[in-house]
């Protein structure tokens, strides 16, 4: 029955998971990676140590903080989110795809620890990774398009001419800079996520007046391109399609994130061509349509859709003041959350307790518990012997095995995000020895928004 479409409950809508596994199975080598097995690679001589760490919440945060200040935030604000420990610094900011992404992240992260604290180093932080936002954008030279990612221009590995990824491509505004194009709705979502949380909690004009150039210009250029990201070479970007609706089918996700977009713009630039975008958005039902972010393919969940999801829920809870758009958007909310509650996940589990406290904030404090005291990468496989976890019938989309409830975070493969990775995998970094850290600004974010909400208290 591999190739035969599931039968499906009335509510799902045209048919989504039908039509997700009838493109994926039938090219053969997606379904094999699925179904395959799974053996422990021979002559690993280190495993990560599965052993739970010991530092206090506080602690483990003062940690992230100063190891990413250190190694990973670069001169100009932007968020180098993995670097190679074994290879010496060029000065480049790396060949990454997900720069705006985790630096958006980072900017939220440092607006709720200024909100709790008023620490002015976690101002300056603000500024810092809002500068890198600003650069993200200016970078492009098209209003409204973000870089997936920049790194100064003639570095070894980044000279035009030898550029190794696709996209890579001179700035004619910010001539220092080479940029990566071709940029998605990922990146976007962490974009308004960072800027709508500075907008609602760090109480600085000058913060405010530059978060609403960049959402100005942002939902301008939706606007402008019927609810499209279009690249500098006057295309649509691959993932850049936001509308609530594609093929008649709605599309959770872009509809939060266009959402937010157009909200922060409304509230930040209080110009009222965007207030009119958002009124228009919400007439058009987005609320509503984003009951259906979350989605799985065969019961495989895409924890970076509903991680996107959440990313642009966040600010639209803390900005949105009308009791029905905030109804739509919590029932939305519930049914990912009946889906993604076990999942260890304190981000997850902090947003949910924004609208019912007792459903899931203890559960985030425990995942943040279960953080590791590094993302420093060694071979993880927790099938071999040792450990017990229960397979699932599939695996991931890459072939590796997956288990049946949430594995423990200090147990996990090293991500650049734990809030966006399947949270079921079983195996992962296998090649690695120690030699590529990721920078914890995942960690940051949720410790900080427990701290702000008071679902952490300061001396756990």
């Amino acid at each position: 029955m591999v190739g035969e479409a599931p039968r499906l409950r009335r509510r799902d809508p045209g048919g989504i998971a039908a039509r997700a596994l009838l493109v994926v199975l039938p090219a053969g080598l997606p379904g094999c990676a699925w179904l395959g097995t799974h053996r422990t690679p021979a002559r690993i001589e280190r495993w990560q140590d599965p052993a739970p760490p010991a530092r206090s919440l506080a602690e483990k945060a003062a940690l992230y903080q100063g190891r990413l200040e250190a190694r990973h935030l670069t001169p100009a604000g932007v968020l180098k989110y993995r670097i190679e420990l074994d290879r010496p610094d060029d000065g480049s900011y790396g060949n990454l795809a997900d720069g705006l992404f985790h630096t958006g992240i980072y900017l939220a992260s440092q607006a709720m620890r200024y909100a709790a604290t008023r620490d002015p180093a976690a101002r300056e932080q603000v500024l810092r990774a809002l500068a890198g936002v600003e650069l993200l954008h200016d970078v492009t030279g098209a209003r409204g398009l973000f870089a997936r990612h920049v790194s100064p221009a003639g570095k070894p590995y980044l000279r035009e001419g030898s550029w190794p990824a696709k996209d890579w491509r001179p700035s004619a505004t910010r001539p220092a800079f080479v940029w990566r194009g071709d940029v998605s709705k990922d990146q976007y979502a962490g974009f308004v996520h960072g800027a709508g949380v500075a907008l609602a909690l760090v109480d600085d004009p000058e913060v405010r007046a530059r978060v609403g150039r960049l959402a100005a210009a942002a939902a301008d250029h939706l606007m402008e391109h019927p609810m499209r990201i279009v690249d500098a070479d006057g295309r649509r970007t691959t993932h850049g399609n936001l509308s609530g609706r594609v093929a008649g089918v709605p599309i959770g996700v872009n509809a939060l994130i266009a959402l937010a977009i157009a909200k922060v713009a409304a509230v930040a630039a209080d110009e009222p061509r965007h207030r009119a975008f958002y009124d228009r958005l919400v007439e058009q039902r987005y609320p509503e349509i984003a009951y259906w972010a979350h989605f799985t393919v065969l019961g495989v969940p895409n924890r970076v859709n509903d991680n996107m999801a959440y990313l642009a829920l966040h600010p639209l809870l803390l900005l949105e003041k009308d009791r029905r758009v905030l109804e739509a958007l919590a029932a939305g909310e519930r049914r990912t959350w009946r889906a993604v509650r076990d999942d260890r996940n304190a981000f997850f589990a902090f947003v949910h307790a924004l609208r019912d406290p007792g459903g899931g904030a203890a559960s985030g404090v425990e995942a943040l518990r279960e953080f590791p005291e590094d993302k420093v990468e060694w071979p993880v496989d927790l099938t071999r012997e040792g450990f017990d976890f229960p397979r699932a019938l599939l695996n991931t989309r890459k072939g590796e095995p997956r288990t049946t409830r949430g594995v423990p975070l200090h147990l996990r493969a090293r991500s650049s995000s734990f809030w966006a990775s399947d949270p079921f995998r079983l195996a992962g970094n296998l090649a690695r020895l120690g030699d590529r850290e990721t920078s914890g600004q995942d960690y940051l974010l949720a410790y900080w928004m427990g701290r702000y909400h008071g679902f952490v208290r300061p001396e756990e």
